[in-house]
């Protein structure tokens, strides 16, 4: 990237360069701690917190902590939107890592049933919820935070910060998991499976400095001054008198991907050892290297984003996502580990092309005064719904359906996305340096592309 590309409106390309990696490190403890939850959920939490009751039992009871944390971050959505949209970008994203890093160390703390009894999944419960609070208002500030530093022919490319950071947050997830079950061996029940909770602590530092060392956005910066605080009406109650349409369309087009990628990296892991016969080692390096795939292929979506419009690349990531639910089981019941590694990587390539143009247009859908809220809403009200997918996938298989339905219930995500996406505006156009609400309603009456 070259300094016209990354200049910022009203900043420079050093603190637009600044504001990338801020971004993406704040995405990266963000989705690093909530992948560990992920996948420590596929693999340990049942017998360690619910141990009283049948094995299967207990892996949905594990999979229902992990929804739970879906469940709270339309929470932390409006919680730290309002702060985000009344206080400032910057201060609010400092409080989201902070959350997160304290609540996944106590996690990596907690004694377990046989220790202390029923109090062990009753604090596993409150600190997702706080896992889930915190990464309800990291995304969408991280996402409105570079949007803002950015030049507008960049914005896709930049905006993508935050997406990849996510990709190298569950990526390193994975990396964690696959040292530390060979690592620690026949102690990875007692103590391995803790280590990458505590390992947060290292990352946390990283992010918390860099977040120190950026500007507030200079949308942010004329809001104040032009429209003080308390003169301006709650963002939540202004989102959802005048745009709640905007935030399900929003939220939509995202439903679909994220509960395909939420079930490959939890549920097909957990049945791919349980029932495909496949070790917890290969499935988890599968899922690893899917991820690395979307490490790669977001910022390069970013680009495509820039080039031919968010709605365009979001169309076509949905469609070949839709085409290639179709193949995922054929792959996984093959016993083929090659075919199984395909599949994964299958699913993050096309991941990427839904994942990488959210930043750019929801930022473009809302006005700056609910911006951080507006964003946050529309993202975790997807997460919400598809976060739930590794349950409801648990329940299918529960109630002695075969894994078909599994995919039945991807296409039925897919399908919905496939038709917020045809109906979602073209927003290339927008102006975020605009203070007022000309943005949102220009972008929805705007023609489709």
């Amino acid at each position: 990237m070259d300094g016209n590309d990354v200049r910022a409106v009203g900043g420079s390309p050093a603190q637009a360069r600044k504001v990338w990696v801020s971004s993406f490190l704040g995405a990266t403890i963000e989705f690093y701690d909530f992948s560990i939850y992920s996948t420590a959920s596929a693999l340990v939490l049942a017998p360690l917190f619910f141990s009283g009751v049948s094995p299967s039992v207990g892996l949905t009871l594990s999979f229902a902590t992990l929804a739970i944390g879906y469940a709270a971050r339309p929470i932390g959505a409006v919680v730290f939107g309002h702060f985000g949209d009344r206080v400032g970008r910057k201060s609010t994203l400092i409080a989201t890592i902070v959350l997160m890093a304290v609540a996944t160390f106590l996690i990596g703390c907690l004694p377990t049933t046989a220790q202390i009894g029923v109090a062990a999944p009753v604090l596993l419960v409150l600190l997702r919820l706080l896992q889930g609070i915190s990464v309800g208002g990291e995304w969408g500030g991280s996402v409105v935070l570079t949007t803002e530093h950015s030049s507008a022919r960049r914005r896709g490319l930049m905006g993508s910060a935050t997406m990849t950071g996510a990709s190298a947050g569950v990526l390193l997830g994975f990396v964690a998991y696959a040292i530390m079950v060979p690592l620690s061996g026949d102690g990875f029940m007692t103590w391995g499976w803790r280590v990458p909770f505590w390992v947060t602590v290292v990352l946390f530092a990283l992010a918390f400095y860099m977040r120190l060392k950026v500007d507030e956005t200079p949308v942010m910066k004329t809001l104040q001054a032009e429209a003080p605080t308390e003169r301006r009406e709650l963002p939540i109650t202004a989102l959802l008198t005048r745009y709640p349409g905007t935030v399900m369309l929003a939220a939509g087009v995202f439903v679909g991907a994220f509960m395909l990628q939420q079930v490959m990296i939890s549920f097909f892991v957990s049945y791919g050892v349980s029932d495909l016969g496949q070790t917890q080692s290969a499935m988890i390096n599968a899922s690893m290297i899917g991820v690395a795939v979307s490490f790669v292929a977001i910022p390069l979506a970013g680009l495509l984003t820039d080039r031919f419009g968010r709605r365009r690349v979001l169309l076509t990531g949905i469609g070949l996502q839709t085409l290639n639910c179709l193949l995922i089981w054929p792959f996984l019941n093959s016993g083929d580990y090659g075919l199984i590694l395909t599949s994964f990587c299958l699913v993050f390539l096309f991941h990427s092309l839904c994942y990488a143009p959210l930043a750019a247009l929801y930022s473009e859908l809302f006005p700056s005064s609910m911006r951080y809220t507006g964003v946050s809403m529309a993202y975790q009200v997807a997460s919400l719904i598809g976060g739930f997918g590794p349950l409801f996938a648990t329940l299918l298989i529960g109630a002695g359906l075969s894994p078909v339905w599994v995919i039945g219930l991807l296409l039925v995500g897919m399908l919905v996305s496939l038709g917020c996406a045809l109906a979602m505006p073209r927003t290339d156009h927008v102006d975020l340096t605009e203070v007022g609400e000309k943005p949102a309603p220009a972008a929805v009456e705007e023609t489709t592309r």
